[in-house]
């Protein structure tokens, strides 16, 4: 059914504000993607507080231009749906790479396929997505920075206490001479 013109003022309001509180968007083309398909990866993306939804092309080209971002020219033709990013942006993006892999049609087609991105205002290829998804995780991120702080704060100690080991030693050979 078609929408009314209220109701597209509406629609292109509520994908301007998204597209303002998202740190990153992911443009995939759904293909033959069935709505349980997408209602399970939408489960999936509630814990990383991202959102996955069929755009209205038209109407999301112009919230694009109103929310100052890149226009997507792939966005003139066929169904697209849009993966918003907020805080974590290697998870959603993870777990989109997974979903592209597990859903394939009966003719061994994925039904899903990434189109573009947007990050920080700048337009990504569908390479720099995918990259996306081998980074690490936040988690990981801070794991691998205290991994080396924890070194470098070794080193320092170790450093520290040479000269106290040092002349411990040589005080414990000049009584063991005796």
């Amino acid at each position: 059914m078609a929408k009314t013109k209220k109701e597209k003022v509406a629609l292109k309001n509520e994908y301007v504000s998204e597209l303002q509180k998202a740190k990153a968007l992911v443009i995939v083309k759904p293909s033959k993607l069935t709505p349980n398909e997408a209602n399970e990866f939408r489960k999936e993306l509630y814990d990383f507080d991202a959102k996955f939804n069929i755009v209205k092309n038209t109407i999301f080209t112009l919230a694009l231009a109103e929310a100052n971002l890149p226009a997507i020219k792939e966005l003139e033709k066929g169904e697209h749906a849009v993966l918003v990013l907020s805080e974590d942006i290697v998870s959603p993006s993870k777990s989109l790479k997974k979903f592209i892999e597990n859903t394939t049609s009966k003719d061994g087609e994925t039904k899903v396929e990434i189109v573009a991105g947007i990050m920080d205002g700048a337009l990504l290829t569908k390479e720099q997505v995918s990259e996306l998804a081998d980074m690490p995780s936040f988690d990981g991120s801070i794991s691998m920075i205290l991994g080396i702080l924890d070194n470098a704060m070794s080193g320092i100690v170790n450093v520290l206490e040479d000269p106290t080991r040092s002349f411990a030693t040589i005080l414990d050979q000049a009584f063991k001479q005796d």
